[in-house]
């Protein structure tokens, strides 16, 4: 993980993950609406295709995706509220790399402000790529979804 900061709204990280998958495989199951609701999300409302604004739902819980740029197999950009309630939205992006028989897969997120809700709401969305990616993995390379595991808790 990376974190960077150089002002008042501009805290971030990068997770990277390494999946046994081929790049356009790995591009799909984030972008098609299906597969990601086998993994992550519950019944989103839509592909993640540029200029749409898709829900993604985790139980109760609904929040609207930006799509503000896709290049396939290379390149996502969206953004959402910020964790926490904090009162902004941030930007995440996706960007993937082919090697071989497998896919490194970059998450960066970006725009919270230095300040306690801030960090506390990077933090938590920093927890939720992990899962994102130990699910991604799991579903790709052992056809296992975990996010029961996260999202059931009863």
């Amino acid at each position: 993980m990376t974190t960077q900061s150089t002002g008042p709204k501009d805290l971030g990280f990068t997770l990277t993950c390494i999946i046994q998958a081929p790049v356009h495989q790995v591009f799909t199951a984030i972008t098609d609406q299906h597969a990601i609701s086998t993994y992550f999300t519950d019944a989103p409302s839509g592909p993640l295709a540029q200029g749409t604004t898709v829900i993604w739902r985790f139980g109760d819980l609904e929040i609207d995706v930006q799509v503000e740029e896709v290049i396939p197999n290379q390149r996502i950009v969206c953004n959402w509220p910020a964790a926490r309630g904090v009162g902004h939205r941030t930007q995440f992006s996706f960007t993937f790399q082919s090697r071989a028989d497998s896919t490194v897969i970059h998450v960066s997120e970006t725009g919270w402000r230095s300040d306690a809700p801030g960090l506390a709401s990077a933090f938590d969305q920093c927890s939720g790529w992990t899962h994102f990616f130990a699910s991604l993995k799991s579903r790709l390379e052992h056809n296992v979804d975990l996010k029961h595991f996260y999202f059931d808790a009863d």
